[in-house]
């Protein structure tokens, strides 16, 4: 319950000072059945409706326009504000378009278990995340819920897209769905609970580029929780962390992972930098920290050496499905194809 308490405390100072341009008891006009406030001079934020006899809301397939005409004024749809679908129990699918840049607290709390669509990850790591981790009955009053999803499929294997550089604050946040997670090289920062209360990832991968970690950015992914039951550091769903980072990143605090992860999860590291990770701060409190056998990107069957035998290697195991190996992403871009067959070859043609 402490432990509840303090996250929630951290991650309430976390939130940005910033003027929340929407009057979540009313609005400025309604298209299309869609409520909206006017926050800016062309800019709108999707609002909260009136309820129905039921005290329900917003109910269909409901799809938030990327632009809106009202008056004669063009507008473009930029955020949702805070409450926006609360109760809205009878949304069957919601769209979101590629304008949203903000999303508020409890936008979609006590709503639907049904598709949240975007149109790319892309779309969904740009917006910007504003959460008050309040609890209710137990859990917290959630933005994204553990059922949602993007592009219409289920975030199961979820490598983040190279345009992303830095993943924000709660960008997926108890999102259910994922259970392996790849941080390609091109990404330098994970942020304030990005991937916390992920109640079924297994595996997460860190690229080579990642400086900094926030807090509670992967709390509370170690355990899957049922009624007001749902911290237990004994229980391990996190089966290993792989940071390919020859030096550590800034792990922001103690709660960036849980005890249960701290305790029971491998964390596999570049050999040269076994020591460096088992002195730095917060990362020494992993109990089981493993050298990651090779010389780095391209050291494919880790034999310490970067040559033909590792074309070989990662062509048997693409061929075989079955890569295995941390360093056969030798482009760094999240994913192990016929390009890292062929920077692997221009590698040893240019050495």
């Amino acid at each position: 319950m402490k432990h509840n308490l303090l996250l929630l405390g951290l991650m309430m100072i976390a939130l940005p000072a910033v003027l929340v341009p929407v009057n979540v008891n009313a609005h400025d006009f309604e298209v299309d059945g869609i409520y909206y406030n006017v926050v800016g001079p062309s800019q709108l934020a999707v609002t909260c409706r009136d309820y129905d006899s039921e005290g329900l809301t917003y109910s269909g397939n409901l799809v938030i326009p990327a632009t809106v005409e009202h008056d004669g004024v063009s507008y473009t749809v930029t955020t949702i504000g805070p409450d926006a679908f609360f109760k809205a129990k009878r949304i069957w699918s919601l769209t979101i378009p590629s304008t949203i840049t903000d999303i508020y607290w409890d936008a979609f709390m006590e709503s639907f278990a049904s598709p949240i669509i975007v149109s790319d990850l892309e779309t969904w790591c740009r917006i910007n995340f504003h959460v008050d981790c309040s609890f209710s009955q137990g859990e917290p009053d959630l933005i994204v819920d553990s059922h949602s999803l993007v592009t219409g499929q289920d975030m199961v294997n979820l490598v983040i897209p190279p345009s992303v550089t830095e993943i924000h604050d709660f960008t997926f946040y108890n999102t259910g769905s994922i259970r392996n997670v790849v941080i390609p090289d091109h990404v330098t920062k994970i942020g304030k609970g990005a991937f916390a209360v992920c109640t079924y990832l297994k595996s997460v991968k860190i690229g080579s580029h990642v400086t900094f970690i926030g807090g509670h950015a992967f709390d509370i992914c170690n355990v899957r929780y049922w009624g007001t039951t749902w911290y237990d550091e004994d229980i391990n769903i996190i089966d290993e962390i792989t940071c390919i980072a020859t030096v550590p990143p800034v792990v922001e605090n103690k709660y960036t992972f849980t005890m249960g992860i701290y305790k029971n999860t491998v964390l596999r590291v570049p050999a040269e930098s076994l020591d460096a990770y088992r002195a730095a701060e917060y990362w020494n409190q992993f109990v089981n920290i493993e050298a990651i056998p090779g010389k780095g990107p391209g050291d494919v069957n880790g034999d310490n050496g970067i040559n033909v035998m590792d074309v070989t290697s990662l062509i048997d195991e693409l061929l075989n499905d079955n890569v295995t190996s941390p360093y056969a992403d030798v482009n760094g871009d999240g994913r192990v194809d016929v390009r890292d067959v062929t920077g692997l070859v221009d590698k040893l043609l240019n050495d």
